[in-house]
């Protein structure tokens, strides 16, 4: 249910990024006011609904918030054809559909503290990474395609409601399924409880540790330079020069969808990497995600890159690569790094400071290419984060850096054999 709720509002989310171009034509406003209003504002609203939906999980419970913000993105979506036609109208869209796309994003935390084993929750979490990119690449290809064959760009879009009423269906469906289940789900939520409840306030302890200010400092960069990357560079690749590339919205989205099916590939590959290779160490791959981010950003500005479509097609894919190189590996990181009943609460404080960055960047990306003209700037950004994540990454503890939080009298060594 998740997965394809999840797919289905990434589509959304990244709909606008291949359109700029047809969008600031028709508004007759510049690129830079374009992205900041239709891109970077849906992605402060994304982080504000990151912080509200969990507390609506909490004291509404997943099933009710989730029926509602895929009728919420049904019918805000929906409406682009009669009110998608003016600046200020299509902001409110995507304001509220920012904060409806944040409820997927967030769902994956309860969802899999209430319904599923420890054993699989890698895997679940692994699953909605794929939703996420799977979405995106798909949203990147249906909605220049549909904006292509529709009567205008905003009935185009808006047949990706389509997707989310399916959705709606599905959550209601999954949510009668999944009563009987309530008992079961109580059993897990006590052990859970029961893990967490001794740690009491003890992530103070562990604030200014190094593993803490490291993961903290890679995962704002690793999320803001993906963020960034994935909402501006579509529109560097459809807008005609000298603002962008030129090659058009339809031949952009297929570009850009080699990065996030990069990324769908590199997921994996960084996980087979740090468990079979680097023996659980974060640092190389890390380097080796920033490494990649950066050069590789700066190179699609060089034309000798752009004219010829194999090594352009290779800087997409190595920066997809990148990606999962980074934010996936750190919180596998914070998970080796401190005690079982902290990392809940420290995987909390750096999502939410993950998700200001996201809007940061998306922010200061617009910014940069509306003061330049041209997407330039923006990139040269993406690229400086990355080297300020690589600078940091240099700094990575191993993981028998947790050796010193064991020692917690509130951790107990587990007995080499049972009877």
């Amino acid at each position: 249910m998740l997965f394809f709720a999840t797919v289905s509002s990434c589509m959304i989310m990244i709909s606008f990024a291949p359109l700029i171009g047809v969008i600031r034509d028709e508004l007759g406003i510049s690129a830079g006011t374009a992205s900041l209003g239709f891109m970077s504002l849906h992605a402060i609203a994304t982080a504000i609904g990151c912080f509200l939906s969990g507390i609506l999980f909490s004291r509404i419970g997943i099933f009710k918030v989730l029926s509602a913000a895929m009728l919420i993105l049904v019918v805000s979506n929906a409406s682009l054809p009669w009110f998608g036609h003016g600046f200020w109208p299509l902001v409110i869209i995507r304001v509220i559909e920012g904060f409806c796309c944040a409820s997927c994003i967030v769902a994956i935390g309860p969802v899999c503290a209430n319904w599923f084993p420890r054993r699989e929750v890698g895997i679940a979490n692994g699953t909605q990474s794929v939703g996420v990119s799977l979405g995106m690449m798909l949203g990147l290809v249906a909605a220049p395609v549909l904006a292509h064959w529709a009567s205008s760009w905003q009935t185009g879009v808006a047949w990706l409601s389509l997707g989310n009423c399916i959705c709606f269906i599905l959550v209601t469906l999954v949510a009668i399924a999944a009563r009987k289940h309530e008992s079961e789900t109580a059993s897990v939520e006590a052990e859970i409880a029961a893990e967490i409840a001794p740690s009491g306030s003890g992530l103070s302890r562990y604030v200014f540790t190094l593993p803490f200010m490291v993961g903290i400092l890679c995962f704002a960069a690793g999320t803001w330079t993906q963020t960034a990357f994935n909402d501006l560079t579509p529109g560097y690749f459809a807008i005609a020069a000298p603002v962008g590339v030129g090659f058009g919205a339809v031949t952009a989205g297929k570009l850009f969808s080699s990065v996030l099916a990069a990324g769908i590939i590199g997921a994996i590959v960084s996980g087979i990497l740090m468990d079979r290779v680097f023996g659980g160490r974060a640092k190389p791959l890390l380097l080796m995600g920033f490494s990649m981010i950066a050069v590789c950003v700066l190179l699609l500005m060089l034309p000798q890159v752009c004219n010829q479509r194999p090594f352009l097609i290779l800087c997409l894919v190595l920066t997809g690569a990148g990606t999962p190189f980074v934010n996936p590996i750190v919180l596998a990181f914070g998970a080796k790094s401190f005690p079982p009943s902290v990392v809940p609460k420290v995987i909390g404080v750096w999502g939410s400071v993950s998700t200001l960055s996201q809007a940061a960047g998306v922010t200061v990306g617009a910014m940069a290419l509306r003061s330049t003209g041209n997407y330039h700037l923006s990139l040269w950004i993406v690229s400086m984060v990355a080297v300020f994540g690589l600078l940091v990454a240099l700094f990575t503890p191993n993981p028998g850096h947790r050796s010193v939080f064991l020692s917690s009298p509130e951790v107990e060594e587990v007995p080499s054999t049972t009877t």
